[in-house]
């Protein structure tokens, strides 16, 4: 078992991965989940944290319902100061 969270795309994300660290947008933001866009695809984030910012970085384990992916956010980190576009090339040079 992994003890660390592997960077990952949205839709680079399986049912058999673990920890997961996501970036992206915060898109209809509810009481305890969160729609994240990372221009790759979406995903269901459920936290108890409150989301502050719209560009976060999410930590989290994958898990599935109903055959659909989502996420279990156990730190949401605010990155809306980061450069959007600088943080995606970045991510590309470093993960592929």
């Amino acid at each position: 078992m992994d003890n660390y969270f592997k960077e990952k795309y949205i839709k680079d994300l399986a049912k058999d991965d673990f920890n997961v660290a996501v970036a992206g947008m915060v898109v209809n933001k509810q009481d305890n989940s969160f729609i994240l866009d990372d221009g790759t695809g979406q995903i269901m984030v459920y936290s108890n944290n409150e989301v502050n910012g719209d560009f976060v970085r999410v930590f989290g384990r994958v898990n599935t319902m109903d055959n659909n992916i989502h996420l279990q956010g156990f730190i949401l980190q605010d990155i809306s100061k980061v450069d959007k576009f600088l943080y995606k090339k970045i991510k590309d040079l470093v993960y592929g």
